[in-house]
Protein backbone atom coordinates (compact mmCIF):
# COMPACT_ATOMS: atom_id res chain seq x y z
CA UNK A 1 0.00 0.00 0.00
CA UNK A 2 1.46 3.69 -0.87
CA UNK A 3 1.14 5.60 1.60
CA UNK A 4 2.55 9.16 1.85
CA UNK A 5 4.85 10.92 4.16
CA UNK A 6 6.75 13.06 2.24
CA UNK A 7 4.93 15.75 3.91
CA UNK A 8 4.99 14.27 7.49
CA UNK A 9 8.90 15.39 7.38
CA UNK A 10 7.93 19.16 7.23
CA UNK A 11 4.55 19.61 8.89
CA UNK A 12 4.25 19.50 12.75
CA UNK A 13 3.23 16.42 14.42
CA UNK A 14 0.05 15.45 14.94
CA UNK A 15 0.37 14.75 18.93
CA UNK A 16 3.64 14.09 20.76
CA UNK A 17 2.28 10.75 21.25
CA UNK A 18 2.41 9.54 17.61
CA UNK A 19 5.49 10.21 15.63
CA UNK A 20 4.84 11.61 12.12
CA UNK A 21 6.57 8.20 10.29
CA UNK A 22 3.92 5.87 12.58
CA UNK A 23 0.46 7.95 11.37
CA UNK A 24 -0.16 6.11 7.79
CA UNK A 25 -0.07 2.64 9.11
CA UNK A 26 -2.33 4.27 12.10
CA UNK A 27 -4.64 5.76 9.50
CA UNK A 28 -4.59 2.51 7.58
CA UNK A 29 -5.98 0.49 10.66
CA UNK A 30 -8.71 2.94 11.41
CA UNK A 31 -9.79 2.77 7.49
CA UNK A 32 -9.97 -0.39 7.69
CA UNK A 33 -12.12 -0.80 10.68
CA UNK A 34 -14.31 2.31 9.34
CA UNK A 35 -14.81 0.56 6.24
CA UNK A 36 -15.26 -3.06 7.81
CA UNK A 37 -18.04 -1.47 10.06
CA UNK A 38 -19.52 0.29 6.75
CA UNK A 39 -19.82 -2.98 4.95
CA UNK A 40 -21.26 -5.03 7.63
CA UNK A 41 -23.50 -2.15 8.94
CA UNK A 42 -22.16 -2.45 12.22
CA UNK A 43 -23.51 1.00 13.28
CA UNK A 44 -22.27 1.10 16.87
CA UNK A 45 -18.51 1.26 15.60
CA UNK A 46 -19.42 3.86 12.95
CA UNK A 47 -21.09 5.74 15.95
CA UNK A 48 -18.07 5.20 17.62
CA UNK A 49 -15.31 6.27 14.46
CA UNK A 50 -17.84 9.46 13.72
CA UNK A 51 -17.82 13.06 15.42
CA UNK A 52 -21.18 13.96 16.52
CA UNK A 53 -20.54 16.94 14.69
CA UNK A 54 -19.05 15.32 11.84
CA UNK A 55 -19.82 17.40 8.02
CA UNK A 56 -19.95 14.71 4.92
CA UNK A 57 -20.25 15.85 1.52
CA UNK A 58 -21.38 13.59 -1.15
CA UNK A 59 -20.73 14.78 -4.60
CA UNK A 60 -23.88 13.20 -6.10
CA UNK A 61 -26.21 13.90 -3.57
CA UNK A 62 -24.90 16.97 -2.14
CA UNK A 63 -25.76 16.02 1.16
CA UNK A 64 -24.32 17.65 4.41
CA UNK A 65 -24.67 15.52 7.64
CA UNK A 66 -23.95 15.01 10.78
CA UNK A 67 -23.55 11.79 12.67
CA UNK A 68 -27.23 10.94 13.43
CA UNK A 69 -28.08 11.86 9.69
CA UNK A 70 -25.17 9.71 8.30
CA UNK A 71 -26.08 6.62 10.16
CA UNK A 72 -29.47 6.81 9.11
CA UNK A 73 -28.65 7.33 5.49
CA UNK A 74 -25.99 4.24 5.93
CA UNK A 75 -28.92 2.48 7.08
CA UNK A 76 -31.36 3.34 4.30
CA UNK A 77 -29.06 3.47 1.35
CA UNK A 78 -25.90 1.06 1.86
CA UNK A 79 -27.02 -1.78 4.46
CA UNK A 80 -27.39 -4.74 2.41
CA UNK A 81 -27.20 -3.06 -0.86
CA UNK A 82 -23.61 -1.73 -0.94
CA UNK A 83 -20.31 -2.53 -0.11
CA UNK A 84 -16.77 -0.25 -0.60
CA UNK A 85 -13.40 -1.32 -1.33
CA UNK A 86 -10.40 0.43 -1.00
CA UNK A 87 -8.58 0.77 -4.04
CA UNK A 88 -4.95 -0.71 -3.57
CA UNK A 89 -1.57 1.79 -3.61
CA UNK A 90 -4.18 5.05 -3.74
CA UNK A 91 -4.35 6.28 0.03
CA UNK A 92 -2.19 9.14 1.16
CA UNK A 93 -2.15 10.66 4.82
CA UNK A 94 -0.67 13.69 5.56
CA UNK A 95 -0.36 15.04 9.53
CA UNK A 96 -2.14 17.77 10.33
CA UNK A 97 -0.87 20.04 12.98
CA UNK A 98 -2.86 20.04 16.60
CA UNK A 99 -5.68 18.46 14.98
CA UNK A 100 -4.99 14.87 13.20
CA UNK A 101 -4.54 13.58 9.98
CA UNK A 102 -5.77 14.07 6.11
CA UNK A 103 -6.40 10.51 4.48
CA UNK A 104 -7.27 10.85 0.62
CA UNK A 105 -8.05 8.18 -1.88
CA UNK A 106 -9.63 6.05 -3.97
CA UNK A 107 -12.17 3.06 -3.49
CA UNK A 108 -14.95 1.40 -5.79
CA UNK A 109 -18.74 -0.20 -4.52
CA UNK A 110 -19.73 -3.19 -5.30
CA UNK A 111 -23.37 -4.30 -5.51
CA UNK A 112 -23.68 -6.86 -1.80
CA UNK A 113 -23.60 -10.35 -3.16
CA UNK A 114 -21.19 -9.65 -6.21
CA UNK A 115 -18.22 -9.44 -7.05
CA UNK A 116 -17.41 -6.80 -9.65
CA UNK A 117 -17.07 -3.15 -8.66
CA UNK A 118 -20.06 -0.72 -10.32
CA UNK A 119 -18.95 2.88 -8.84
CA UNK A 120 -15.23 4.58 -8.05
CA UNK A 121 -14.82 7.96 -6.46
CA UNK A 122 -12.27 9.93 -4.25
CA UNK A 123 -12.37 10.38 -0.89
CA UNK A 124 -10.68 12.85 1.70
CA UNK A 125 -11.40 12.16 5.38
CA UNK A 126 -10.25 14.42 8.06
CA UNK A 127 -9.21 12.35 11.24
CA UNK A 128 -9.60 14.27 14.81
CA UNK A 129 -7.21 13.41 17.48
CA UNK A 130 -8.06 14.36 20.88
CA UNK A 131 -5.15 12.99 22.53
CA UNK A 132 -6.84 9.68 23.31
CA UNK A 133 -9.64 9.01 20.44
CA UNK A 134 -9.73 9.74 16.73
CA UNK A 135 -12.86 10.63 14.88
CA UNK A 136 -13.92 11.40 11.53
CA UNK A 137 -14.80 14.95 11.50
CA UNK A 138 -15.25 15.78 8.09
CA UNK A 139 -15.64 13.54 5.08
CA UNK A 140 -15.58 14.55 0.65
CA UNK A 141 -16.76 11.91 -1.05
CA UNK A 142 -16.61 12.55 -4.97
CA UNK A 143 -15.49 12.34 -8.40
CA UNK A 144 -18.25 8.88 -8.43
CA UNK A 145 -18.43 7.19 -12.20
CA UNK A 146 -19.42 4.26 -13.39
CA UNK A 147 -17.02 1.78 -14.13
CA UNK A 148 -17.34 -0.67 -16.73
CA UNK A 149 -16.27 -4.05 -16.87
CA UNK A 150 -16.08 -4.33 -13.03
CA UNK A 151 -12.43 -4.47 -12.55
CA UNK A 152 -10.67 -1.80 -10.47
CA UNK A 153 -8.89 0.85 -12.18
CA UNK A 154 -5.28 1.56 -12.37
CA UNK A 155 -4.02 4.30 -9.35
Amino acid sequence: MALATAGAARAQSVHPSIPDADLPALIAKLDQRHFDAFNHCDTDTLQALYAPDVEFFHDLNGRVMNRDQFIQAVRKNICGKLQRRVLEGTMEVYPMAKIGALQMGRHCFVKAGEADCIQQGRYSILWRFDGTNWQIAKVFSYDHRPMTGGAAPAP
